[in-house]
């Protein structure tokens, strides 16, 4: 009996101490304050250079749970890729309403930077193509309400490139 009950506290201690190591795994992770009314899906493209050409075999899917709340949605890289341009396409569900994104926040090991407001448009702008926004209330909406193709966000230049760098660099 004693042995069991040491055992699991052994186990119990090895979890919280993984626990913590996690948060600073070799991966970037994003953060993002938003609300997301409807349940849907977010795709996260990405590259390892300063090239916007985004594909499907550099991408990953999150599902949201919608909430008329604000909450927080986590997207973690694959380990060991360090992602130079991140595009991020909002949804599929054509009933999905306005989504409002009010911080974005990106972190690498022990450090980090975000976006807040009308800052995400600094290192972020819309697809013409099948979005509107108000950038003084971070509204996003799709274009055509009959398209499943939702609003989506490009890097502005090499703006977020350069603030990537900045967050992998050793300084």
């Amino acid at each position: 009996m004693r042995f069991s009950k040491f055992f699991g506290y052994v186990l119990l201690f090895s979890f919280f101490i993984n626990c913590g190591q996690d948060e600073k795994r070799n991966h970037l992770s994003i953060k993002i304050d938003a609300i997301i009314q409807e349940n849907d899906s977010i795709q996260t493209f990405y590259t390892t250079n300063s090239s916007i050409d985004f594909n499907e075999t550099q991408s990953f899917w999150t599902h949201v749970k919608g909430s008329k709340k604000n909450q927080t949605l986590s997207f973690h890289f694959p380990d060991s890729v360090k992602p130079k341009q991140v595009r991020m396409d909002f949804g599929r569900n054509i009933k999905q309403r306005d989504i409002v994104l009010n911080e974005i926040n990106f972190f690498y090991l022990d450090k980090n930077f975000s976006a807040k407001g009308e800052e995400i448009y600094w290192i972020f702008r819309v697809n013409d193509a099948n979005t509107l926004i108000d950038k003084l209330t971070g509204k996003l909406k799709r274009k055509d309400t009959t398209e499943t193709v939702g609003p989506s966000l490009y890097p502005e230049g090499d703006k977020l490139f350069k603030k990537l760098n900045e967050l992998y660099s050793k300084n």
